[in-house]
């Protein structure tokens, strides 16, 4: 019963913390980076290697049309929204499962950096660049 009742009060904030970002009325396309899933290759300067994360490497999708954002962090799945610009994206509140996964490495630093203000972003050769405050936090490349 208690955590029935934790369960529905998380979904409760949840709800309420994402009708907190202002979604604009039309969203920025970038239709080389929209909708693909993105596989993390390196996280803050270090290469990912797929064998540290049983459940696959992590994975972000940038919904623009909608404004949302979503993926997995190598062992949670993950929602929220985003408002998205030529230039950047402003992330907003995320949600998440909370399965409990050995070699969650990079979990909270992953988290930290999807509730960053503003990521900017390049795409060259075929990978996606993030940044915040002009270092680059993630390079991704289209999952296969």
């Amino acid at each position: 019963m208690k955590i029935n009742i934790a369960i529905i009060a998380c979904l409760v904030i949840v709800t309420s913390a994402c009708n907190t970002l202002k979604k604009t009325d039309k969203q920025f396309v970038d239709n080389n980076i929209n909708n693909i899933a993105w596989a993390v290759i390196s996280f803050k300067g270090h290469g990912l290697h797929p064998d540290d994360f049983p459940n696959g490497v992590p994975t972000i999708i940038f919904n623009m049309q909608d404004g949302k954002i979503n993926g997995n962090d190598g062992c949670n799945s993950f929602m929220g929204l985003a408002n998205y610009t030529k230039d950047y994206i402003k992330p907003g509140p995320i949600a998440s499962t909370k399965m409990a996964c050995a070699n969650a490495t990079i979990l909270s630093d992953f988290y930290e950096v999807l509730a960053s203000e503003r990521i900017t972003y390049h795409l060259t050769d075929g990978v996606l660049r993030l940044y915040v405050n002009d270092a680059e936090v993630m390079a991704l490349k289209e999952k296969q």
